[in-house]
């Protein structure tokens, strides 16, 4: 029921009036205070926002080690050295040694002395960890025995960084590429194989292969012996999702990039290890995988005229010291196709 004003009295019109400006007043007030606070409430959630944004890259670069930084801030182009003729020994100070084949880099027990090409190299003792690099280019392999006294065999197209010597509570490496490891036994230093993508391998005593190309799809560590705990870090800045799995011998673990999975299955591990002893052995693997490790191996290149069936596989072995035309003549003993090998362009055209 609405007043009549036509029906008051002229004070108690004048009076009403009052109050209904009065309420009007008040009622504006109480929505200019609701409008602060909803702007102080957003402010606070963007503040707290922008916290925890702070505090979530803290702690992502908590989580990144000092030899994933120093891989950060060193990272070498591939043309750089997968294209060269010799392995090169790189250390903290930046000086390049080239490596002759068949040698293998060897560190004393304290890391300051390096046995390489029948030489002694001695570094300069530091405080602080002092990394050095092995690149390898394609056709060439290396083998280093590192301060803690583990074996490595790095395949083509590969660099592993590595501290001298491991002082820290933990031994860390970082790998590019494709490596045989067979791990020195320290319960209280756990090792690590660091890998782009946030891949990490943590070895419990044993001998694994681990093959991280950046050009691969897949990042793979197999296990021959002992065991190992593969973990992956999912990317993303709000993502605190790691995917972990433990093999045993005789598996392999298979993360895809793209879709962000580990896959394990239980297969004859054997021939991913045996280019350590110079000699490569494929069992039922598709021919574009076959070829895509004799290009690494052999440094050539493979120009596709025929049409291969997605479904076939192949066997076969080749000596990694074979030339170029015994390894034309094996893959058309292998596979029947005809295989043209040019010396000059270092193409191998399969018709």
């Amino acid at each position: 029921m609405y007043p009549n004003f036509k029906i008051l009295p002229e004070k108690n019109k004048i009076d009403l009036k009052a109050r209904i400006a009065e309420s009007i007043a008040l009622e504006k007030q109480r929505a200019r205070r609701k409008r602060l606070r909803t702007i102080s409430w957003s402010a606070a959630a963007v503040l707290c926002l922008g916290l925890g944004i702070t505090i979530v890259l803290k702690q992502q670069q908590k989580e990144i080690s000092p030899i994933e930084q120093f891989a950060n801030s060193n990272k070498t182009s591939g043309s750089s050295f997968e294209k060269s003729n010799q392995v090169q020994l790189v250390l903290s100070d930046k000086e390049a040694v080239n490596v002759s084949d068949s040698t293998t880099i060897a560190y004393d027990a304290s890391g300051n002395k390096i046995s390489v090409n029948n030489k002694q190299i001695k570094q300069i003792n530091s405080l602080e960890p002092q990394y050095n690099t092995v690149l390898v280019p394609y056709g060439k392999r290396a083998q280093l025995s590192l301060a803690d006294g583990t074996q490595v065999w790095l395949n083509s197209g590969s660099k592993l960084i590595y501290p001298t010597t491991f002082d820290g509570s933990s031994r860390e490496v970082f790998l590019e590429g494709e490596g045989i490891f067979d791990v020195a036994h320290n319960a209280s230093k756990p090792f690590y194989v660091k890998a782009a993508n946030n891949y990490s391998v943590r070895v419990l005593g044993t001998l694994f292969n681990v093959s991280c190309y950046a050009k691969d799809a897949k990042v793979s560590t197999a296990l021959l012996r002992g065991k190992v705990q593969v973990s992956y870090a999912k990317k993303g800045l709000f993502s605190s999702d790691t995917l972990q799995t433990i093999l045993k011998p005789g598996t392999i673990a298979s993360l895809d990039k793209k879709r962000e999975t580990i896959k394990t299955t239980a297969q004859n591990v054997e021939p991913l290890f045996s280019w350590r002893k110079g000699y490569y052995e494929f069992s039922q693997e598709k021919l574009p995988l076959v070829l895509d490790k004799l290009t690494r191996y052999y440094n050539v290149d493979f120009v596709m005229n025929k049409k291969v069936s997605s479904g076939e596989t192949y066997s076969g072995a080749f000596k990694l010291n074979d030339d170029l035309d015994k390894v034309v003549k094996t893959l058309e003993a292998t596979t029947g196709f005809e295989f043209v090998y040019d010396a000059e362009t270092r193409k191998i055209t399969i018709n």
